[in-house]
């Protein structure tokens, strides 16, 4: 679990930084069709999966260390 928290803030970053090419080459070449393509698609899905995932997984690590540190 410890390297699934490690690694999916990076995904997450690298695949919203692909999709950002992706729209940049689309607007200098608008003959590729890069958004009318599953590829595009299935990129943006995984896209916003990894952000869901990752704030869950970082909302969950601020509310157990706040937990933690609650005085009894």
């Amino acid at each position: 679990m410890k390297t699934v928290r490690a690694f999916l803030p990076h995904l997450c970053i690298a695949l919203n930084l692909t999709l950002v090419l992706v729209v940049i080459l689309d607007l200098y070449n608008p003959l590729l069709g890069m958004f009318k393509g599953i590829v595009f698609l299935i990129l943006i899905g995984c896209c916003i999966l990894s952000s869901v995932a990752t704030a869950i997984l970082l909302i969950r690590g601020q509310r157990r260390a706040a937990r933690r540190r609650r005085p009894s």
